[in-house]
């Protein structure tokens, strides 16, 4: 599934291959995936326009239009997008096209079609209309303590709800928590102040490597988790055979050995 560092990598191969573009159609192939706008809305308020400029905020994607006009993308479990000349070349699972006046196209495909396409004026007040946290990567530590200083729960429940904060998901959860030692079923309230400085340092940081990396799992270094997470997996750290748990009804990759409760 997309997470914060996928997500900045698709708005950054948006902001190099399709920006400042006159689009001449919206081929809506599949309109399950539209959410509160119909494929005449989406086709009608953006033919003519042009991407201006994007914003990433968690998990999600917004493209300026114009000056009020935001198109939103979510990337649900599968999405993914696509620039490309030919048509014959549009992906698989291409659910929504966008037809530039220069004849290239940007396809959103989405296999499991859990993706979402929509319309906003107000980014912001969509942002609070559905009670999204800070993005990992622009809170600072102050308001991190403030936030998880007042949850109760397990470490990790807390580091996916997107009320709290948005853009980790579970893989990046476990990357995290992995770093800092810390088992995932750790109480919250019993995190001190050192504990939760060494969770935001963790986050910035493995959010940041993994947008270096591309995203990329391959390109990942092997002293992470997630290369090794998985059915017989092993510790990078210790060697030891990594454990699994549900936690928040997701499942958890961690090194009992390493990983202690608090």
């Amino acid at each position: 599934m997309p997470e914060l560092p996928d997500v900045e990598m698709f708005k950054r191969y948006l902001d190099a291959t399709s920006l400042h573009q006159r689009i001449d159609d919206v081929d809506v192939r599949n309109a399950y995936i539209l959410k509160n706008v119909t494929a005449r809305e989406l086709a009608r308020g953006l033919k003519g326009r042009r991407f201006e400029s994007t914003r990433r905020h968690g998990k999600h994607l917004f493209v300026r239009a114009d000056r009020k006009l935001w198109l939103r993308l979510h990337f649900g479990m599968t999405g993914s997008l696509e620039y490309f000349k030919d048509d014959r070349q549009a992906p698989r699972h291409t659910r929504v096209l966008f037809v530039f006046a220069n004849n290239h196209r940007l396809a959103f495909d989405d296999q499991r079609q859990f993706g979402q396409i929509g319309l906003l004026e107000d980014v912001d007040e969509f942002l609070k209309k559905r009670a999204l946290g800070a993005d990992a990567l622009d809170i600072d530590l102050e308001e991190f303590k403030k936030i998880l200083g007042k949850r109760r729960g397990a470490v990790k429940s807390i580091l996916l709800n997107q009320r709290v904060i948005t853009g980790i998901g579970n893989i990046y959860a476990d990357e995290i928590l992995f770093r800092v030692r810390m088992h995932p079923a750790t109480e919250t309230s019993r995190l001190g102040d050192k504990a939760l400085t060494k969770l935001f340092r963790a986050t910035h940081y493995i959010m940041e490597k993994a947008i270096t990396a591309k995203a990329d799992a391959d390109r990942m270094p092997k002293s992470w988790l997630l290369p090794h997470r998985g059915k017989d997996g092993k510790c990078p750290r210790c060697g030891r055979k990594l454990s699994s748990a549900r936690i928040g009804g997701r499942t958890a990759w961690f090194c009992a050995h390493c990983q202690k409760k608090m």
